[in-house]
């Protein structure tokens, strides 16, 4: 008795890793079709009229809807009463996984635009002040007759200074 519960359990857990498997397949396809569809929205192929290529987008995402949907009706409707209410649990846990990796896009978003941020300061600043250093040397030629910048010297003329 023993051995046959353990291979009835066996083949359970079988099952289930079947259908994690396929489910897990399912949407990992279904994700790269909505980023291809997207893809094309932004980048149209060439060759294609807009308006085959919108009825083609629309015609990929209601595949993609009914599929879904038909998987929906096959959880719900056609799965042993021992796994529950396997759909809603598939969907919240769907949810709170897409609002986790969209709050981790939005953190590594900052982190990122607070990193240019930086940098554009320290470039700001670096070549605020190489401008600084060049006007205020402009300004000792005028006062004291000429001034040497990156190695050239330059002589007063007039109100003027020009490199030699």
């Amino acid at each position: 008795m023993y051995k046959e519960f353990k291979s009835t359990g066996k083949e359970a857990y079988g099952v289930m890793t079947e259908i994690s498997q396929g489910l897990g397949s399912f949407f990992e396809n279904q994700e790269k079709a909505h980023a291809e569809i997207k893809e094309k929205e932004k980048n149209p192929p060439k060759g294609k009229s807009i308006q085959a290529q919108a009825l083609e987008n629309i015609l990929a995402r209601k595949q993609l809807q009914q599929a879904e949907y038909d998987l929906r009706q096959t959880l719900i409707y056609d799965t042993p009463p021992e796994l529950g209410a396997m759909w809603e649990e598939f969907q919240a846990e769907r949810a709170k996984l897409t609002k986790d990796k969209a709050k981790f896009d939005e953190a590594q978003k900052k982190r990122m635009h607070a990193r240019l941020g930086r940098n554009k300061k320290l470039q700001m600043n670096g070549r605020f002040d190489s401008c600084s250093v060049y006007l205020f040397l402009q300004l000792r030629s005028q006062f004291l007759g000429s001034c040497t910048i990156s190695g050239k010297t330059t002589k007063r003329v007039g109100t003027m200074t020009l490199g030699t």
